[in-house]
This record gives C-alpha cells, sequence and structure tokens, in this order.
C-alpha cells in the first residue's frame, strides 16, 4: 500500500526529532536549546493546518485502500487496524468507529489473536476519552495468553497507564489502590520482557517514576533512548523525562524535553496530548501569558477536535487562571495606555505653546532675513563692482608692466646703439681724417704713385666685416641667448650650427634686424649689402624650416628677451 509522501519540510522536522533521540541527556544543554525549541514549536504551530491536511490525505488514502480490498476479510482486519491506528490519537470518534469494525472483523475471522488485540485498541480508544471504566472492564476481558511478545507488552503497558491514570484523575483514597494496580501491571512488562530490551526499561521506568524513584527512573529513561522508537514512543518518554526532571528541580531539561513532545504531536497531527497543557501552565507560572494562552488555546482546539472528556477537566482547571491573568494584564496595559495618552497629550499641549512661540519667532526671523539678504545682495554687488575694478587694474598694471618692460629694452637697445653708432662714426672719422691728410700731402708733393697705393690699401668687404663683427657683438650683448632661443623655434635636424668664432650668419643677422625692430626687406638689404630678393629668399628659407607657422614666426623672434649682462 502507497502512502502520500510528507512534504520537505515535514521531514525536516523528522530528523530534528530523529537525532535527539539518540543524544545523551548529559550531552544536551536545555537551557541552551529552550528558546530555538520554541522557535521550532511555534513554527510547528503555524503549520498545523498543513500537517492536518497531509493527514487527511493520508486517511484518505487509507479508505480506498478499504474499498479496494474489501472483499477480503483479512485484508479488511489490516485496514481496519490502519485507519483505526490513524484515528486513535487524531479523532475520537473516527477512531471508536474502526476500532468497532475491527472488533466485528475479529469475531467473522474467529482469530483469538485478533479478536484479542481488538479488544486492546478498544480499551485504548476508551482510556484515551476518559471512560476509564468502560476502557478498563474491555481490558479485563482480553485473553494476553492469545497475544504475541509486543501485543502482550502493548497490552500490560496499557492497563498500567489506564490504572496512573485513573489514579490521577480520582484523587480519593482509591489513588493509591489504583496505583497498586498499575504497579503490579508494570511488574508483568518487567517478568515478561527480556532483560535490557526496550519493553523491559519502558516497564522498569515507568514503575520507578511512579514509585518516586526519579533519579533511578532517569537513567532507566535514558538507556532506552539506544533503540529505534516510533514518534508515539519519543513523544511519551519525552513526556515522562520531562516530568521526572521537574520533579529533580531541573526546570531547563524539562522544558526541553516538553517542548519536544509538543513539537514530535504537532507534527504527526496528534490531538489526544497533554505537552502544550503542561507547557502553557509551566509559562503561566514564569510570567510569560502571551505564550501560554497561545498554547492552551491551541490545546483547546486539539481537545475539541479529538472529543476527550478527561483532557477537558484538565484544561478547564487551568485555563480560567490563565485567561483571568491575560485579562489582568490587558486591564494593566489599558492603565498604561491611559497614562502613556495623558502624558502625550500633556506633551501635545505642550509641543503647541512652544511652537505658537516658534511661529513668532520665525516672523521675526524672517523679517531680519529679509534685511540681511537685502545687506547681502548689495554687498555682493559692491564686491563684483570691486572684482571688476580690480581686474581691470590688474590688466593695466600688465599692460604698463609689458609697456615698461618694452621700454626698458628699447632704451637698453638705444644706449647701445647710440654708444656703438659714436665709435664707428669716431673711427671713420678719424679714417677720413687721416686719407684726408694723406692725400693733401701726396697732392702737394705730386706723388700720384702714393695715392694708388693708398686706394689699393681701401678694402671695403673688410670694413663691411668689421662692421658686421661689431653689430654681432653688441646685439648679443643685448640679446644674450639669441641664437638658442632662435634654434628652439626648429627641430634638431634643422637648427643653425655656427662654425668655430662666428656670432652671427646672415641668416641671424636678418631677423636679429627684425627683432631690433627693422622689419623692411629694403632696409635690411641696404645695411647689410643684399638685395632685396635675397632677404626674401633668406627669410622664407628659415620660415619653412621652422615647425611654426610662417605668419607667427616674426612674432616669436619679436617675443626674445633682451638681457643685459
Amino acid at each position: 500500500m502507497r502512502i502520500p509522501r510528507r512534504s520537505i519540510f515535514v521531514i525536516s522536522f523528522f530528523l530534528f526529532l530523529f537525532v535527539f533521540q539518540f543524544v545523551s541527556i548529559k550531552q544536551v544543554k536545555a537551557s541552551e536549546n529552550i528558546d530555538s525549541l520554541k522557535r521550532v514549536l511555534n513554527k510547528v504551530l503555524e503549520n498545523r493546518a498543513q500537517f492536518d491536511h497531509q493527514k487527511i490525505n493520508e486517511l484518505n488514502a487509507l479508505k480506498r485502500q478499504l474499498h479496494l480490498h474489501f472483499s477480503s476479510l483479512d485484508a479488511r482486519y489490516n485496514n481496519y487496524e490502519q485507519l483505526f491506528d490513524a484515528y486513535k490519537s487524531f479523532i475520537y470518534d473516527s477512531a471508536y468507529f474502526y476500532c468497532k469494525k475491527l472488533n466485528e472483523c475479529a469475531f467473522l475471522l474467529k482469530d483469538q489473536n485478533k479478536i484479542s488485540e481488538a479488544k486492546v485498541k478498544m480499551g485504548f480508544v476508551l482510556i484515551s476519552a476518559g471512560m476509564f471504566k468502560e476502557g478498563i472492564d474491555t481490558l479485563n476481558r482480553v485473553k494476553p495468553q492469545y497475544l504475541n511478545k509486543q501485543e502482550k507488552f502493548e497490552y500490560y503497558f496499557l492497563q498500567a497507564r489506564s490504572n496512573f491514570d485513573l489514579a490521577d484523575f480520582d484523587k480519593s483514597d482509591y489513588e493509591a489502590v489504583y496505583t497498586l494496580k498499575g504497579l503490579k501491571y508494570c511488574d508483568s512488562i518487567i517478568t515478561g520482557t527480556p532483560v535490557n530490551s526496550y519493553q523491559y526499561l519502558a516497564g522498569i521506568g515507568l514503575k520507578l517514576l511512579r514509585s518516586k524513584k526519579y533519579e533511578e527512573a532517569l537513567a532507566s529513561f535514558n538507556r532506552s533512548f539506544q533503540f529505534k522508537q516510533s514518534y508515539q514512543d519519543s513523544a511519551i518518554n519525552f513526556s515522562c523525562l520531562s516530568y521526572i526532571y521537574f520533579k529533580l528541580k531541573k526546570t531547563d531539561p524539562g522544558v526541553s524535553y516538553l517542548i519536544k513532545a509538543a513539537i514530535i504531536d504537532n507534527v504527526h497531527s496528534t490531538k489526544e496530548s497533554l505537552a502544550l497543557v503542561i507547557l502553557a501552565e509551566y509559562l503561566y507560572k514564569e510570567g510569560d501569558t502571551k505564550l501560554s494562552f497561545l498554547y492552551i488555546n491551541h490545546a483547546i482546539t486539539d481537545n475539541n477536535f479529538y472529543g476527550a472528556r478527561q483532557r477537558e477537566v484538565q484544561i478547564s482547571n487551568i485555563l480560567p487562571i490563565i485567561e483571568s491573568e491575560k485579562i489582568n494584564g490587558m486591564e494593566k496595559q489599558r492603565l498604561s495606555l491611559l497614562i502613556y495618552a495623558s502624558i502625550i497629550t500633556s506633551l501635545v499641549v505642550l509641543v503647541i505653546i512652544f511652537a505658537v512661540i516658534t511661529f513668532k519667532q520665525l516672523k521675526k526671523l524672517r523679517i531680519a532675513d529679509k534685511l540681511i539678504i537685502s545687506k547681502n545682495n548689495e554687498l555682493y554687488e559692491s564686491n563684483q563692482l570691486l572684482l571688476d575694478i580690480n581686474k581691470s587694474l590688474d590688466e593695466a598694471n600688465r599692460s604698463l608692466s609689458h609697456f615698461n618692460l618694452k621700454l626698458d629694452e628699447a632704451n637698453m637697445i638705444k644706449d647701445e646703439y647710440i654708444g656703438y653708432f659714436f665709435n664707428v662714426h669716431s673711427d671713420y672719422i678719424g679714417k677720413l681724417d687721416r686719407l684726408k691728410r694723406a692725400i693733401d700731402k701726396i697732392i702737394n708733393e705730386k706723388s700720384y704713385e702714393e695715392l694708388q697705393l693708398i686706394l689699393n690699401r681701401l678694402d671695403t668687404n673688410i670694413e663691411r666685416e668689421n662692421l658686421s663683427h661689431s653689430f654681432d657683438r653688441v646685439f648679443l650683448n643685448i640679446f644674450p641667448n639669441f641664437v638658442e632661443d632662435f634654434n628652439a623655434l626648429f627641430d634638431r635636424d634643422h637648427q643653425t650650427h655656427l662654425a668655430t668664432g662666428q656670432l652671427l650668419n646672415n641668416e641671424l643677422r636678418i631677423f636679429a634686424l627684425i627683432r631690433l625692430g627693422i622689419d623692411e626687406n629694403e632696409n635690411i638689404a641696404k645695411i647689410l649689402n643684399f638685395s632685396v630678393n635675397t632677404i626674401y629668399t633668406y627669410k622664407t628659407k628659415v620660415k619653412n624650416r621652422s615647425f611654426i607657422a610662417n605668419e607667427e614666426f616674426e612674432e616669436k623672434i619679436m617675443s626674445i628677451r633682451a638681457v643685459k649682462d
């Protein structure tokens, strides 16, 4: 038979709980896990509808199997048993219905084992519903000799549980009687099962617990976790461990195991359970009214869904206390809210008063701001005017500085060339004077042959070269970096290189004259004794070699600075 698989979320819870079954109690620090376990439980409770839906899907699948195999008594018995097991902690009415069908089918089969097993199951559902007399009467009619070992264990365990539950419910002089009967059934389990088996440990653990030997019972339950258990057994054992730890005044592990039991119950849609009720009562005593109220309401929902009478009594004992505490808490919250509302109202009034005062101050500040803005605008305009004036003054100063620089340069050139002019003319006047006396002497003596010799000694080329050399020397005295600055206007391959002892060449003299302000080709040609075309050719040739544009070249020449040593 194929049962629908649970979702990944449910499987993850199974793994979580499976791990806890095999972890020793000594290795678990309950106090560290309580908060995380509460979060897991709260998450499970949020998804209760999903778990119930999955449970219903499983039940529907079992019902379909029942219809498919209804013709076979054996198959029908097995289907009724599966349906009962699925309903026994889920819905009482349905569990009771299928248990009756199980008993009817067992009698039809005339199988004493099945008849006895069906009666045990009927006893379970009656006890779970709080019908102790009917349940115990049904169990007393069971013939244990027809049960196998596991079924006998379940039978004796149910008998023990029934009497212990009745003792807890009765709370009268008969409590000890029922407890003693339950202990005898525990002895039946202990003597009828192999030593150290799971059934043996479960029986002796239950006996020690009801005998209030909590330390010994704790050891027995711890040992039982070495065996693989069903989720129902795990939930029961966790609840028993929780009870033991509470009795030993160890509340942290007690709470941890109680939460684990509640998680298992809700993951598997177990509606017949006390774990949430006990947990709600504990949380109420600890002052966590909100969570306590949440859990007790879930427990009420479960009880109403299942329909167990005894659970109604147990829940009714604690619910009014929790609800009254919740009402008290709500009353305290109402009083607190009233106080807070009064404080907030007072604060609002103060805020309004301060707002009126602030508004008046802001009105005054706005008037002052407008005046300040007006003055700032006037100052800004004045500053802009001053900036414009300063800018004009800066431009005038730069122009004046440039003009002064040019004037200083012109004065320097004038001073140099005036001195140079007088020296040259003084030399030529001296030469002319000597030439005149020599010619006068020759004429008076009528030595015309010597006149020819004097004329032969006169060489204008040498004089012109001397003039050029003097010009070069005076010019470079004014512009000592002229050659370097001139070459800077050309790349390395087209720069001018002078011979040793040479100051300037013809190209440099042309642009030296231009730098002095003599830019007419005719004037340059007369000074250098060249034709105008020659001067034009020199200038064109030089400009073409430069990486400077032709129309900008002479501007660059004029920007060469004059520096006097």
